[in-house]
């Protein structure tokens, strides 16, 4: 396993780390959080009997959402009971709707800031390695450009996927999965670029951050900050690169440090394939904290297939373990499209929302057959669910509250 922590100086942006460093602790709950959604004065984390290591049999108990909100006080904390529950979906056939047409763009991010939502997916047919498109209006974009302009000497082009970016600080970090040059077999890596503004560009570091080259691979980077600040980076080892092996996948997580650049400690596996729906692959893991509750997103089985869909397991911490509660997906393929995966979640002024791309959609549109797909989330007694569709959510300024 090649997992770098790199101790190592990292001189062009040495400064700019140092100040990062002084302030990201700081500045990480005041910023608009993509992984903590409602979780200030939140009660302290639920503990799990296991130690994190070994998800498919520790035991997680779990409060209920309800008496977290109502004892923390939900209008205290922006908690506001049509923000986390609004109404349920009434037609499961239809949860989405599609912000994005034409190139395949799978492995969709969304980061909102400054007044912003900034949309990332894995490289599609533009001459971008990872295209990124903004504007205050979701699906109503500038034109495409490209976060990632230059790739490390390491990776190899036109190989660039799951994008991931974080504000740590006076920085971003962007995360992202390459090709690792020169493999045979191939295997791909996790990568990490930093820029001073959100869109990029982004100067990419030297060697890989994360490549588990003895499991085949490491891939589908998504950072978690927790109540507290701490942040940690959750990610898929690719035993299915081997398409005619048996190895099941698994996610891990890892602290990072303050600015986001290193890895801290060990990896801790905290979750693998537990319902016979996911086959032998869970990935697109995305770490979200409601009202003092982890839940672990994530999609099962294989990308190109209908049986592809969209999980979420509760967890006893950043650290884990999760373990699946219910023996069937979230989200899974419905009349808009055949497989949707690849997901990951995001809060604005307006709500809670799950981003992914159906393998196959049936949508009436042009291009390829993977479009960005964008459904509301709601979280009620009994956790997650999927909420009615309601028209795309408009950005606001940095600082004003968001719901959590």
């Amino acid at each position: 396993m090649l997992n770098r922590f790199r101790s190592r100086p990292r001189s062009p942006r040495a400064a700019l780390a140092f100040v990062a460093i002084l302030s990201a602790l700081a500045l990480a709950l005041a910023a608009t959080a993509i992984s903590v959604l409602g979780s200030a004065n939140a009660s302290a984390p639920p503990a799990g009997t296991g130690t994190g290591t070994n998800a498919g049999t520790d035991h997680v108990t779990l409060a209920p959402i309800s008496q977290l909100g109502a004892a923390t006080g939900d209008a205290a904390i922006g908690l506001r009971t049509p923000y986390f529950e609004p109404p349920t979906a009434t037609d499961p056939a239809h949860p989405g709707t599609t912000i994005v047409s034409g190139a395949d763009q799978p492995d969709p991010f969304m980061l909102v800031e400054g007044g912003r939502h900034y949309l990332f997916t894995s490289q599609d047919r533009v001459p971008a390695n990872v295209p990124v498109r903004s504007g205050v209006q979701v699906g109503q974009w500038g034109p495409v450009t490209d976060a990632l302009p230059d790739l490390p000497a390491w990776a190899s082009p036109g190989e660039t996927w799951a994008p991931d970016v974080h504000r740590f600080g006076s920085h971003y970090l962007l995360y992202f999965t390459a090709l690792l040059k020169g493999s045979d077999p191939g295997i791909e890596c996790i990568g990490d670029a930093v820029s001073t503004k959100p869109a990029g560009p982004y100067l990419s570091a030297a060697t890989p951050l994360i490549c588990q080259s003895t499991q085949g691979g490491s891939i589908d980077p998504r950072t978690f900050v927790d109540s507290n600040g701490d942040p940690y980076l959750l990610w898929k080892s690719d035993e299915n690169s081997d398409v005619n092996g048996t190895a099941p996948t698994n996610i891990y997580s890892q602290p990072l440090s303050a600015d986001g650049m290193h890895l801290e400690g060990q990896p801790t596996r905290i979750f693998g394939p537990d319902e016979p729906w996911q086959g032998r692959i869970v990935e697109a893991p995305d770490l979200v904290l409601v009202r003092g509750l982890y839940y672990l997103f994530y999609s099962g089985n294989w990308f190109n297939q209908p049986a592809y869909a969209i999980g979420v397991a509760p967890c006893a911490g950043p650290l884990g373990p999760c373990i699946d509660t219910s023996s069937t997906p979230l989200l899974a393929s419905n009349a808009q499209g055949a497989g949707p995966g690849e997901e990951s979640v995001f809060t604005d002024a307006e709500g809670v929302w799950l981003l992914y791309s159906p393998f196959r959609s049936d949508l009436p549109l042009p291009g390829p057959p993977r479009p960005v797909a964008l459904a509301r989330l709601g979280f009620g007694p009994t956790g997650p669910y999927l909420a009615a569709p309601t028209a795309a959510p408009t950005a606001v300024p940095t600082g004003v509250p968001t719901g959590g």
